[in-house]
């Protein structure tokens, strides 16, 4: 189980700051976008180099729950600091 929850943490930690960077762009906030492109590479350098040794369907599902869970935060975290 702690393999599947670390899964759902790494997609929500990759896609979350995606979703708020699609937000901060289509905005026209630069401050935020650059912070949120630099967060997106920081991460993906991290992520990339770490989850190769997962490779069952369980671990891609939980990825992709915590992609969902990502997106939702990105746009939750990106509205709370742009209203």
């Amino acid at each position: 189980m702690g393999d599947v929850l670390e899964m759902v943490l790494r997609g929500c930690l990759q896609v979350a700051p995606v979703s708020a960077s699609t937000v901060f762009i289509s905005r026209g906030q630069y401050g935020y976008a650059g912070c949120t492109a630099f967060l997106i590479s920081f991460v993906w350098w991290l992520n990339a180099g770490t989850s190769s040794g997962y490779q069952s369907w369980e671990f891609a599902a939980s990825y992709g729950v915590g992609a969902s869970l990502g997106a939702i935060l990105g746009m939750w975290i990106s509205r709370r600091l742009t209203q």
